[in-house]
């Protein structure tokens, strides 16, 4: 069934007077009164250097190179780990007899959970700061992936620390690379300072 709705307005309703006495006084205002134009003429500046830190093109960003070294180290700690955990396996009952069996264990199983993690949510995170022109909302989806690289290589720090408390002669690259990790780690929050605001719907308190 189809019909239409016609509204019906009252006498006074229909005097265009009585639609413009109550305007607020800022309706008067000249539309373009509140340009910044100081800030319009620096605007060339500003982009230029947003430019220069590689906020227009995630190529250029200076974390690339801390990643492609970080991630070309994250194969050769996983071969040193999986190589110890072996030789404990070959010696029947030798990893269930050390004290540290759980704690390296779980750290062995934290550094396999994050080998193809943080490539993705790099370069997620790269790509919005390319289509926002470096102007990042605290709730954008390129944020919540910065956040979630940082706390992934908080996670990666914490199973290094775990690893290095349960060998008696930790190998030279753990300790390497965990001072490249902390590194890579501080270098993100500098560039996505407001990550930590991301909230994580299910994960964080809103």
């Amino acid at each position: 069934m189809c019909g239409y709705f016609q509204a019906h307005f009252t006498e006074a309703e229909k005097q265009p007077a009585q639609w413009l006495k109550d305007l607020p006084p800022s309706s008067a205002k000249h539309p373009f009164e509140e340009l910044d134009l100081e800030a319009a003429q620096e605007l060339p500046e500003v982009l230029a250097a947003k430019a220069a830190r590689g906020d227009f093109n995630p190529n250029q960003s200076h974390l690339l190179p801390i990643y492609d070294e970080w991630q070309a180290n994250y194969a050769e700690v996983l071969s040193k780990v999986d190589g110890i955990w072996e030789a404990w396996d070959k010696t029947q009952g030798a990893h269930v007899k050390n004290p540290h069996f759980l704690r390296f264990w779980n750290a062995r199983e934290t550094l396999i959970h994050f080998r193809n993690f943080a490539g993705p949510k790099l370069h997620r995170a790269l790509g919005g700061r390319f289509d926002a022109g470096g102007i990042i909302p605290s709730q954008s989806d390129w944020n919540g992936s910065a956040k979630a690289l940082i706390l992934a290589l908080e996670e990666i720090e914490t199973a290094l620390n775990a690893l290095g408390q349960s060998l008696v002669e930790p190998p030279r690259i753990l300790n390497s690379w965990a001072s490249l990790n902390r590194h890579f780690k501080t270098e993100l929050d500098q560039t996505f300072p407001d990550a930590q605001k991301f909230r994580r719907p299910g994960f964080d308190e809103i």
